[in-house]
């Protein structure tokens, strides 16, 4: 029987050439929310900095989240910042996806569910249930994760680190007192997300 380490230990070995392939992976299965279904997008060129907004409709405090992020990555991207969020459904099907991204007004794209799926690098920065927030740069390096392990460090850490970078890049003229980061605490769903997201319908 192969031992239960073996997968872990695969991945650990392969991890620079995965961080790599993830920002690469991330910026090629972009869509944009229509009414009646999801449409393909490009980035020209992909943002140095992507903030991985793991979440889901059937998640209260990812609702109560959205605003906080909202207002970050708004006031990031006024200040001049290279950066980007990307959402990554936990939905239980396309039509969920879509009317969360409306009713909250989410600017940003979503990661393709399907390609998703197929990402095991992805899927192991997602924490074991939503919302979480996770920060990778250029390299496909993961800089923040409001997850370690089963221990949630909550997403205020990841929103301090988003702001630190983002604010560091030459061309970004930021606000001193990072106030716009300390608008909200969110917890995790009570309710923990599937091992792998169901197939999106």
């Amino acid at each position: 029987m192969r031992s239960s380490w073996l997968p872990a230990l695969l991945l650990a070995l392969a991890w620079p050439a995965v961080a790599a392939d993830l920002h690469a992976q991330v910026s090629a299965s972009l869509m944009r929310p229509e009414p009646r279904a999801l449409r393909p997008m490009q980035w020209s060129p992909p943002p140095t900095l992507i903030a991985l907004y793991f979440g889901a409709d059937w998640c209260a405090p990812c609702h109560a989240f959205v605003p906080t992020l909202r207002g970050v990555r708004d006031a990031l991207r006024e200040a001049g910042a290279d950066t980007e969020v990307v959402y990554v459904s936990l939905d239980e099907s396309e039509a969920a996806l879509r009317r969360y991204m409306h009713l909250q007004q989410m600017p940003w794209p979503v990661l393709d569910p399907r390609r998703a799926q197929r990402m095991p690098a992805l899927q192991a920065l997602a924490g074991p249930a939503p919302p979480n927030l996770v920060l990778i740069d250029a390299q496909g390096a993961v800089l923040a994760n409001g997850w370690q392990g089963r221990h949630y460090r909550g997403l205020q850490p990841v929103l301090q680190e988003w702001w630190k970078r983002a604010c560091a890049q030459q061309q970004a003229h930021c606000p001193d007192d990072g106030a716009t980061v300390r608008r909200n605490r969110p917890r995790p769903c009570a309710r923990m997300r599937r091992t792998a997201p169901a197939s999106v319908r």
